[in-house]
């Protein structure tokens, strides 16, 4: 009866854990495996400034639930003074990253090398550059949305100007 019992306790568990490994997650997020050399990278969502790479590792941005990007942005690239509706978190791939974080005038600014980590909460203003480019990765919840604190830094603004020149 003790050996029964025995092999119900250690079944359980692994029964469990086989039905946990093929199971959809609950978040509805599928696995992903990419190697850094099979990165498929291409233009920039319009919400970026043009001159990035942007990549898609992992779930879909433009829904609900959550995602993995990367973008690679080349020396002196810039983006504005923005927020997002939801938590951000940052790894620096390589390069150099700088976070000036907070509304404009109150800001705590920090430089990021390769490795570091940046987590942003949910509405926190912050801008983005690089002195040499930088390759960040971004994980969040989506839909992913950006909202500049200045129009003018708003690059579906200058597109939509342009347009109608």
């Amino acid at each position: 009866m003790k050996t029964k019992l025995s092999w119900m306790v250690a079944l359980v568990p692994a029964l469990a854990l086989m039905h946990s490994a093929s199971a959809p997650a609950a978040d509805g997020m599928e696995h992903a495996m990419v190697k850094a050399g099979e990165v498929k990278w291409g233009d920039p969502p319009p919400f970026l400034p043009k001159g990035a790479q942007f990549a898609v590792l992992a779930g879909d941005p433009g829904k609900a639930g959550p995602f993995a990007i990367r973008i690679k942005m080349p020396a002196g690239y810039k983006i504005g003074r923005h927020w997002h509706p939801t938590d951000e978190q940052v790894t620096v791939i390589d390069g150099d990253f700088h976070v000036s974080m907070g509304e404009s005038g109150k800001t705590h600014d920090a430089d990021f090398a390769t490795g570091d980590y940046v987590s942003l909460p949910a509405k926190m203003q912050h801008e983005a550059t690089t002195k040499g480019g930088a390759t960040v990765q971004v994980n969040a919840m989506g839909p992913f949305e950006i909202t500049y604190a200045d129009a003018k830094d708003d690059p579906r603004k200058s597109a939509a100007t342009d347009a109608t020149k």
